[in-house]
């Protein structure tokens, strides 16, 4: 699954040069993830832990998350996960029927706001 989570969403690059991401899915990890740093105020430490797999309920990282989801549109407007745009962010070589099996039991997490909801969307997928 954490590997999924790599291919699928390339979240704070998740050690993209270790996974069969284009170039141009690595350009735009990088992007959205400096972006999204930014805009949430996430600390490098939370990021740095996120990496090796420990995520944080910091109310900034649960930001972060959604800032990203939003930037590459696996969200939809309505805060609803799209789908279509997750399985086509899947890199050559990923299983897609295993993971629209996992997008289908976490894409009805909820929680108090977009961010939270967000948040228990991605860590759904971790798990």
């Amino acid at each position: 699954s954490v590997v999924l989570i790599c291919l699928a969403f390339a979240v704070f690059n998740c050690g993209a040069d270790n996974v069969h991401l284009t170039e141009t899915q690595k350009e735009k990890a990088k992007q959205y993830t400096s972006e999204c740093v930014e805009e949430s105020g996430v600390s490098t430490e939370v990021i740095n832990a996120a990496k090796t797999g420990q995520y944080s309920e910091d109310k900034a990282f649960k930001k972060f998350v959604l800032c990203f989801f939003n930037k590459s549109a696996i969200l939809n407007s309505d805060g609803t996960l799209n789908m279509d745009v997750a399985l086509a962010k899947l890199p050559p070589g990923v299983n897609k029927s295993e993971a629209q099996s996992v997008l289908e039991q976490c894409k009805d997490k909820t929680g108090q706001d977009a961010a939270d909801k967000a948040f228990e969307i991605f860590q759904c997928y971790y798990k």
